[in-house]
């Protein structure tokens, strides 16, 4: 359950604090400083939900709901005069600090990039509030807002499915003299034995090898996270030219989104009969964890001649969605490859 948080009531400063957290690059190159906060100023947008999805520095494509937290700006009263007014944002803390000029995140209204999203973001010095200037959200404002130093708590990455194993990491940062920093890994398999109220003054990574819900707490915030060990994504595919004749020549899964790093072309390997030979039309790909998949005959986008995509079927029926997330377990879809335009 993701913690809420009143910047309002937070106190304005702490007597003795004793920083747990990341350093990662210099002073004098960092924009954003392990333990900030970066907010949404969701006023323009109206979005339902925010979530902050980031693929570097702490984070690996992951889609982090945001925290509502309130916070005061500068503004006028009734009357005109200049005062301090709450005004409600979304934000999220930063679990490690972040060098000048670094593109890593962006801001959008879903998990599956149906909904609507902004521009690449890159970390400056002086920012750290973004306002969309309208509700699709493609260009935004940039600002900075100040508030209260607090203590913060944090986890990466954020709550996912996993194959084999991951390394996740709990931070703590600004806890204060008479408190401590705490994790907990409740395992869902009862013969691996939990961690329970694990003190720390560094960040902790643990490598997870089994499904288990991790939580960290140091005074009043706390985040929890629940890591899922799946069984790999296995796409199966059916290929074919236009005029029904089968495909036979190399066939690439491009995969990004869902939980990847970065993006890729796959080559899929050929269906094989029980003599070893290729079944021809038939591939198949695992993909480790989830991805949205394009097929392709090349692996070069540059290259339109020998890089085309096939039109991807289900159940006979032509996807309204070309790019699909594959997830835990066996995918089937079958695919067409269009006649060359001339």
């Amino acid at each position: 359950m993701k913690k809420v948080v009143s910047l309002l009531l937070a106190v304005m400063m702490l007597l003795s604090v004793v920083a747990v957290g990341a350093v990662s690059a210099s002073a004098a190159d960092v924009a954003l400083k392990a333990g900030s906060r970066i907010f949404f100023d969701n006023s323009n947008a109206g979005w339902n939900q925010v979530y902050f999805y980031a693929w570097n520095y702490g984070f690996f494509g992951d889609f982090v709901p945001m925290d509502k937290v309130t916070v005061e700006v500068p503004g006028e009263d009734e009357d005109g005069n200049q005062t301090t007014v709450s005004k409600e944002l979304y934000s999220i803390v930063v679990p490690v600090d972040v060098p000048e000029g670094a593109e890593y995140f962006l801001f959008t209204d879903s998990t599956d990039w149906s909904g609507h999203q902004t521009q690449n973001q890159t970390a400056l010095t002086g920012v750290n509030t973004y306002t969309p200037t309208t509700p699709t959200a493609g260009r935004v404002t940039e600002s900075y807002t100040e508030y209260p130093v607090t203590t913060e708590v944090a986890i990466t990455p954020y709550s996912k499915q996993f194959t084999d194993t991951i390394d996740v990491t709990v931070y703590a940062f600004n806890v204060a003299q008479g408190e401590k920093a705490t994790y907990t890994i409740d395992y869902t398999n009862e013969t691996t034995e939990d961690v329970t109220d694990k003190e720390f003054t560094e960040p902790v990574t643990t490598t997870l090898a089994e499904t288990a819900t991790v939580t960290v707490t140091a005074g009043n915030a706390t985040e929890t996270c629940k890591f899922t060990k799946v069984a790999d994504a296995v796409v199966n595919v059916t290929a074919r030219y236009e005029s029904g004749a089968d495909y036979t020549g190399p066939l690439y899964v491009y995969t990004f989104g869902g939980d990847r790093v970065g993006s890729e072309f796959n080559l899929m390997n050929p269906v094989l009969d029980d003599n070893d030979e290729p079944i021809p039309g038939k591939y198949t790909y695992s993909i480790n964890g989830s991805a949205q998949v394009i097929f392709t005959t090349g692996n070069d986008w540059d290259d339109q001649v020998n890089t085309r995509k096939f039109l991807i079927y289900s159940g006979g029926i032509l996807l309204e969605n070309q790019e699909p997330l594959v997830t835990a377990g066996e995918s089937e879809f079958t695919l067409v490859l269009p006649a060359a335009e001339t």
